[in-house]
């Protein structure tokens, strides 16, 4: 007989409740099973600060990252809960799981491995969208390796969560070194992530205690020694026009003679102009995204799955070709036209295969643009984010500002891809300090 799938309740937070005094209302995380089981976040907002279309606290709201992450955290302890409850879950338990009262019984960690749990909880988030389709799968070949590090090296079964131990990791991380031959100090603690964020959840879940893991959790190798080395690696790898360069393109495209070609440049322009807006987001932007008032795009970035903490700001010039592109009339949909109306987005194997084919489109038509427009070396979709990128730091935006706008996961990603052009930037201010006169 066919096992029936366990039915797992999606959680989601509303407004709900009157507003306080102040005109606040309260954000409650709630799930439904039949009926709704909801619980209190004890965070109050006044309802212009609360998206309920993207689940977030608007950038208006001074706390709103802070807030954001409150939520995140709240939502996933209980979703982990769920996750791991092997039998049917019914309403009663479904209250006691989000009033915090439910306890999951030690003998689980002492049945589940630590590769079928990862595989579970990797499945989960990209369910839940917290990332896309290559990133698990990427993460679902790590977790696969340290299977066969344990099955094929060590020689034994595959570890339970209540036998974890620092030393299978300090093991793990010498067969990477040593025995694969991986020399990429941060390739190997790349490794490791799902790994570790799979005993988050069951820590999380009570299947663990946190004192317990503590020192797995920080078992990753020293970088330092190859910090240097790997931001003048990604150095080498920068392509950026620079503002005149810009302009010469900008020139060549009102002489075109082929309309697509002055298409993919427009394209190319609008993710310059759009804080270096990447390819997948392009692809996926939608006229229901464009904020035509307050000149702004209201869109979840597809790499991260979340809203940007600042929403992207339209330039006149962006603006433009958007107007331009709006009288096309050609898509009611997606604004560029580059997916059909009716595309599945959900479906991320697609996506990310269809995101790869036009990349490789246009990169063959901007390789010839970059011939006839003479430019100094072939030009790619990722070159305009590039150029954004260093435009703004020699302009003087934070490189905070910069970070947040270009939708990376921390500033520490931002810094390290464009350290170069910070050290520039920094001398450059030097000099200005340097020639201060404070004469008449």
């Amino acid at each position: 007989m066919q096992q029936t799938k366990k039915i797992i309740p999606s959680g989601s937070f509303a407004l709900l409740n009157a507003p306080n005094a102040k005109g606040e209302r309260c954000i409650y995380l709630r799930y439904y099973l039949g009926k709704y089981v909801k619980k209190s976040t004890d965070i109050w907002v006044f309802e212009n600060d609360w998206d309920d279309q993207y689940q977030c606290v608007r950038p208006g709201n001074k706390m709103h990252v802070r807030l954001i992450n409150r939520l995140t955290i709240m939502k996933q302890e209980i979703d982990a809960k769920l996750l791991d409850y092997r039998d049917e879950i019914t309403l009663a338990l479904l209250k006691t799981i989000v009033d915090g009262q439910f306890q999951t019984e030690n003998k689980e960690a002492k049945q589940t491995t630590l590769i079928e749990y990862a595989h579970k909880v990797n499945d989960m988030l990209y369910a839940k969208k917290d990332y896309g389709y290559t990133a698990w799968y990427n993460k679902k070949s790590y977790i696969d390796a340290f299977g066969t590090f344990e099955q094929y090296f060590l020689r034994k079964p595959h570890v339970v969560l209540s036998d974890l131990k620092v030393s299978i990791f300090n093991e793990y991380l010498d067969y990477r070194f040593k025995v694969k031959k991986n020399t990429n100090r941060e390739g190997i603690n790349k490794t490791l992530v799902p790994l570790y964020t799979a005993i988050k959840y069951a820590v999380s879940n009570g299947l663990l205690e946190n004192k317990d893991v503590a020192p797995i959790l920080d078992n990753f190798l020293d970088i330092r020694e190859t910090e240097y080395k790997a931001e003048v690696e990604v150095e080498e790898k920068i392509r950026y026009l620079t503002e005149e360069q810009l302009r010469t393109l900008h020139s060549y495209q009102g002489n075109v003679v082929y309309q697509r070609t002055a298409e993919i440049l427009d394209m190319f322009f609008f993710c310059f102009y759009a804080c270096g807006m990447r390819l997948s987001d392009l692809m996926t932007l939608e006229w229901q995204h464009i904020d035509w008032e307050n000149k702004i795009i209201k869109k979840m970035q597809f790499k991260t799955k979340r809203m940007p903490d600042i929403l992207t700001p339209l330039c006149d010039e962006a603006l433009a070709i958007l107007e331009k592109w709006k009288g096309y009339n050609r898509n009611k949909r997606f604004v560029f036209d580059l997916l059909p109306e009716d595309y599945n987005i959900e479906d991320q194997a697609r996506l990310f295969m269809d995101r790869n084919s036009k990349d490789k489109t246009f990169n063959r038509s901007l390789r010839a643009i970059s011939i006839n427009a003479k430019m100094p070396f072939n030009i790619t979709m990722h070159v305009a984010r590039h150029s954004f990128a260093v435009m703004a730091i020699n302009r003087g935006v934070t490189l905070y500002m910069v970070s947040k706008l270009m939708g990376h996961s921390s500033i520490v990603a931002t810094e390290k891809t464009y350290a170069q052009f910070l050290k520039e930037k920094v001398q450059e201010d030097v000099k200005t300090i340097l020639n201060l006169n404070l004469g008449d």
